[in-house]
Parts: structure tokens; C-alpha cells; sequence
């Protein structure tokens, strides 16, 4: 569209541990400069990246830093990791046959800062990581593309799972430091192998082992591009009502274009909604399970 103002073009996304994932959805006047990389040691992502003007695919191991680590590949494909699993947290959620390894390859890790230089890739809006233990380490060896990226979706334990993880509490500290609040924090609970686990059916009813988190960049009050483009980012990460508000601050000192195309983010979705890829990746999960078993 030649109407969409340079400002809010060209947003990088980039997804670490992309295996099954669709692309990040952006709306359809964002696609020009636009570009998303999605990297995985183990599985290829989802969909197409139509909406995106490039779309880089990799399927280097991703770590904090460059030299030869073991890459374990396990019998459900999504926890393979260059980190251990606790035997004691196996055992307690009886989770054997998931985590039984497949196989352990000698790999030399690549950092993303490096992965993207090779790609002429020098500034990030937003970064994803799902790494199985890995992402304080890699995002924090991030550098300068972590102080100048708007948001981050990653995973941190309340419970650490994997050798050398940090816990939660620990990980949002460093991440204040860099400037990052916490705008959502989702918990899972996992209940453990009681003889009567399977007669427990609240999701609740258990262990909270971890957080799907959602960090915002503090921006100065005067930064409207940012602002505007963390809008669209919170809006593709379903937190309308953030990104309602974020705009409803920079409302009066933005130009009307960019309210034109910022408003129909934030407004209500339709009462029923479930989009497809969330059912796709929820039948890819069960379809690996079944074959780990």
C-alpha cells in the first residue's frame, strides 16, 4: 500500500524454535521491508509467510555463545535441547517416554547475532523463543538487538526443568535491567505422576513449572514510532487491550493515517474466534506424542 507511512513498515520478527509454528501474523499494509526468521535445530515451521516481503528459514543450533556442544534429539521432538532434563523432574511428571533420547550429535552452536549479520539483518521488532531451557541465555547474548527490540515472547521457568536454567523471578530482574516490563505472563501447570493424576482434570490441580511471558520495551512518552509499532506487534500476540491503550496515549500526536490503519488492531474480535494454526499446531502436538509412545 503507498499510502502506509515508512514508520510503520519494515518490521523484523524472529522466531527461535520455530518448529510447527505459523509466522507471526502482521497486518496486510505492514508486508514491505518486511522479514521473518525462523530457526530450528530439530523441526521446520508451519504455513506460509505470505505476508512477509522475506522469509529466512535455518535450522542451526542457536545458542549464547559459538563452540561445540551435544545436541540431544528426544522421542517427542519439540524438548530436544542442547541442555539435560533433571532426572528427578522426569520422574516426577512421568514424562520418560517424551524425553527418551533419540540421538546426541556434536554440533558447533551459532549465536543469533551472528546469524543474522550473515543475513544483512541488523535491528529486530520482535523476538520469539520457545528453546527448551535456552532463552535467558540466548536473549541475553543478544546484545545490542536486544536493547533496540520492542517485545519478546519467551519461555522462563518457575520450576527450572533443564541444568543451568535460571528461575523466573531471576530472568525478569535481568530483563528490567535491559529495560523489558512484563506485560502477560501465562502459567502452565503440570501435575505430577500421582496414581490418580489422570482423575484430576483442573489444569490447576499441580505444579506452576513455567511462564509464557510477553516483555514490553519502556519507551519514552515522546517515542511514537515505537509506540505505534509495538501497537501492531501486541495486537499479532492477541493483547488487544494493550495495544488499545498503548494508542489511546499517542492518539492526539499521531497523524490520522496511522490512526486509520492502528485502530481496527486494537478493536474487539469477533465473539468466536479460533484460529487455525493454533488447532493446527495443537494436532501436530498430539500426532508427536502419539508417535512417542
Amino acid at each position: 500500500m503507498s499510502d502506509v507511512p515508512p514508520e510503520l513498515q519494515g518490521f523484523t520478527v524472529v522466531n527461535l524454535g520455530s518448529g510447527g509454528d505459523a509466522p507471526f501474523a502482521l497486518p496486510p499494509w505492514a508486508r514491505t521491508g518486511s522479514a521473518i526468521v525462523e530457526i530450528d535445530a530439530a523441526d521446520r515451521p508451519a504455513g506460509d509467510a505470505a505476508g512477509y516481503e522475506r522469509r529466512v528459514t535455518l535450522s542451526e543450533v542457536i545458542a549464547g555463545s559459538e563452540i561445540t556442544r551435544t545436541f540431544t534429539t528426544r522421542a517427542f521432538v519439540s524438548v530436544s535441547s542442547l541442555l539435560e532434563p533433571k532426572p528427578e523432574l522426569v520422574a516426577k511428571y512421568g514424562v520418560e517416554r517424551e524425553y527418551k533420547v533419540v540421538e546426541r550429535t556434536e554440533v558447533k552452536t551459532r549465536t543469533l547475532p551472528s546469524l543474522l549479520a550473515q543475513e544483512d539483518i541488523t535491528r529486530v521488532d520482535l523476538l520469539k523463543t520457545d528453546l527448551e531451557g535456552l532463552d535467558f541465555e540466548v536473549l541475553t547474548s543478544c546484545g545490542p538487538l536486544l536493547d533496540d527490540a520492542l517485545c519478546i515472547r519467551c519461555e522462563l521457568r518457575i520450576e527450572p526443568f533443564y541444568e543451568g536454567e535460571p528461575k523466573l523471578h531471576a530472568a525478569l530482574a535481568a530483563f528490567d535491567d535491559r529495560g523489558f516490563d512484563v506485560q502477560s505472563l501465562i502459567t502452565e501447570t503440570w501435575q505430577p505422576a500421582a496414581p490418580w493424576r489422570k482423575q484430576l482434570v483442573a489444569r490447576h490441580d499441580g505444579q506452576t513449572v513455567w511462564g509464557d511471558c510477553i516483555l514490553l520495551k519502556r519507551l519514552a512518552p515522546g517515542d511514537l514510532t515505537g509506540r505505534a509499532r509495538q501497537v501492531v506487534l501486541l495486537s499479532g500476540l492477541g493483547q488487544r487491550a494493550v495495544a488499545g491503550w498503548i494508542l489511546s496515549t499517542i492518539a492526539a500526536s499521531v497523524p490520522a493515517g496511522w490512526l486509520a490503519l492502528l485502530t481496527p488492531l486494537v478493536a474487539p474480535p469477533p465473539l468466536v474466534s479460533r484460529p487455525r494454526r493454533i488447532v493446527r499446531a495443537a494436532r501436530r502436538r498430539a500426532r508427536e506424542l502419539r508417535a512417542a509412545r
